[in-house]
């Protein structure tokens, strides 16, 4: 499962829809997780309501399937993986908006917490600073 952020095309109001993910790492374990997440742009702080998704034992060991990214068509680089943080660089396209950033990922057991920056560039070019504080935690078992 992958999780995906949608940026709406509409650079004055950034919304994100979440679904819970989780890392490759050892004390991670599969189940159902819930995700929280404030969206600070340009100096205005909006809470995502949280999302709950399961996850697997084939999304875990995938190396990059669990990482958080936007919505749209994303390619990850400059992937650095620990057991315990995760780092890359993202860029994304969704309808007129490009995006561009760094995420930034620290697990802890059935937690984890990060940050994503990203500049969202619109049709006009001009960009606009994006800061995602992401906040996940395991809540249970994956319904049967």
């Amino acid at each position: 499962m992958t999780i995906r952020f949608s940026l709406p095309a509409c650079i004055a109001l950034v919304a994100v829809a979440a679904l819970p993910t989780l890392a490759i790492a050892a004390p991670m374990q599969p189940g159902l997780w819930e995700l929280a997440m404030t969206v600070t742009t340009d100096g205005k702080v909006d809470t995502v309501p949280a999302g709950r998704g399961c996850i697997s034992p084939q999304d875990i060991e995938h190396p990059t399937r669990t990482l958080p990214r936007p919505g749209g068509v994303c390619t990850l680089s400059n992937v650095q993986r620990t057991a315990d943080r995760a780092t890359y660089d993202l860029a994304c396209a969704e309808n007129q908006v490009n995006s561009r950033g760094r995420a930034d990922i620290t697990f802890e057991g059935n937690r984890y917490d990060g940050k994503v920056e990203m500049m969202l560039i619109g049709k006009s070019g001009g960009g606009m600073p994006v800061a995602m504080a992401i906040s996940a935690r395991r809540v249970g078992d994956c319904p049967p």
